[in-house]
C-alpha cells in the first residue's frame, strides 16, 4: 500500500545516525514514543531501521537498567525515570522479533533488557501499584498514573510473550502483571487526577484489564466526553485540541472491543491530518482546523496510525500484543 509505505518513509526520515527517533524534526526523544515508532517500522518490514531503534534503546539505558525521561541527539535532557517508559521497549522488541524472525538480535536485546525489567519490578508496591516515576536519585515520586499503569500491563504482557518465544519462563512477570491489573480494577485504588485526559479513558480498555461490560461502558462514556465526530479525539476533555495519536490509540481500544466500524470511522477522521509526505500532524484546533503545534509532524502520531490500521486490518477483536503475535 503506497500510503502506508510513504508514512513509514516519514518516520524513518526522522531517525538519526545513532538510531534515535525523536518526537518530530528538531525535537527530543523518549523511550516510549521512540518505541512506538519502532513497532510501526517492524510491522512495516523496515527491519534495519527497527533494529537500529532497538540498538539505541540498549545504548542509552542506565547501568541499573532504568531509562531517563527525555534525550536529545547527544545528551540526557530530563533525568527523571518514568517506569512506564522503561518497560515499553519490550513491545518494540516483540514486534521486531515476530516480524523479522531475527532471534539472535532480540535475544541479545532481551539479555540487556532483563536488567530493566528487574529494576522496574523491584519498585512494585505491596498493593500491586507502581510509582509513576522516580527522581534521578531513584526516590519514588508520589502517586500512580492510570494510563501509565495500564500501559505497563501491556508491556508486561509483551515481556511474557517474548519469554515464551525465546524459551524462557519467569512466573514473577505474570504475577506482577496480575497484581497491577487488580489494582487498576479496584474501585478503591487511587491515581493522580488526570481524568480529563483522554488516555485515562481508553487505556484501561486498550490494556484489557476490564471485563467486557465495564470496558464497553467506559468507552461509551469516553466517546461522549472526548470524541468529536468527523474530527477525532480531544486530548483533554472540553478542549479544542484534537490529536492524531489519541484518536488512533482510542481506535485501538475500540478494535479490542470488536467495534471495528467505530474504529474505522475514527481513523478515517484523522486522515485530514495526513500530509503529502506521509507524516501526520500532531493535532489541530477544532473547528478552526489550525495545526497545533504549528505544522508539527510527530513520529509517534504516524506510528500510532500505522499500528491502529494494522490491527484494524486483522478484521477481528484483538489487543495490541495479540495483534503483533498474529504475524507469526
Amino acid at each position: 500500500m503506497i500510503e502506508f509505505e510513504t508514512t513509514l518513509d516519514a518516520i524513518g526520515a526522522l531517525q538519526d545516525h545513532r538510531g534515535m527517533i525523536p518526537w518530530a524534526a528538531g525535537h527530543h526523544a523518549d523511550p516510549w514514543n521512540h518505541t512506538e515508532a519502532v513497532i510501526a517500522l517492524a510491522l512495516g518490514a523496515r527491519y534495519h531501521a527497527a533494529r537500529r531503534g532497538l540498538g539505541w534503546l540498549t545504548r542509552v539505558a542506565n547501568r541499573d537498567g532504568s531509562y531517563c525521561q527525555f534525550f536529545t541527539t547527544s545528551a540526557v535532557l530530563e533525568p527523571r525515570i518514568d517506569l512506564n517508559n522503561c518497560l515499553y521497549p519490550a513491545v518494540g522488541a516483540l514486534a521486531y522479533l515476530v516480524s523479522s524472525r531475527d532471534v539472535a538480535s532480540v535475544r541479545d536485546f532481551a539479555i540487556s533488557f532483563d536488567v530493566t525489567v528487574d529494576f522496574v519490578l523491584r519498585r512494585q508496591r505491596s498493593d500491586g501499584s507502581f510509582p509513576w516515576a522516580l527522581a534521578p536519585d531513584r526516590t519514588p515520586l508520589e502517586g500512580s498514573l492510570l494510563a501509565g499503569s495500564s500501559a505497563m500491563v501491556l508491556s508486561l504482557e509483551a515481556i511474557e510473550a517474548l519469554d515464551a518465544l525465546l524459551g524462557r519462563n519467569r512466573p514473577h512477570v505474570k504475577e506482577a502483571s496480575a497484581a497491577l491489573g487488580a489494582y487498576i480494577c479496584d474501585p478503591a485504588s487511587r491515581f493522580l487526577a488526570k481524568d480529563a485526559w483522554a488516555m485515562d479513558g481508553y487505556y484501561p480498555v486498550l490494556a484489557g484489564v476490564l471485563d467486557d461490560a465495564d470496558a464497553r461502558r467506559r468507552m461509551q462514556e469516553f466517546l461522549e466526553r472526548h470524541y468529536v465526530p468527523g474530527a477525532g479525539v480531544q486530548a483533554i476533555a472540553n478542549s479544542s485540541w484534537v490529536t492524531t495519536a489519541e484518536t488512533a490509540e482510542a481506535a485501538m481500544a475500540m478494535i479490542r472491543l470488536g467495534e471495528l466500524r467505530q474504529a474505522r470511522q475514527m481513523l478515517d477522521d484523522i486522515e485530514a491530518l495526513r500530509r503529502s509526505d506521509g507524516g501526520y500532524l500532531t493535532g489541530w484546533v477544532w473547528p478552526d482546523r489550525v495545526s497545533f503545534p504549528a505544522d508539527e509532524r510527530s513520529a509517534y502520531s504516524a506510528a500510532a496510525v500505522i499500528i491502529a490500521r494494522y490491527l484494524l486490518g486483522l478484521g477481528r477483536p484483538v489487543g495490541l500484543v495479540e495483534g503483533i503475535l498474529a504475524r507469526e
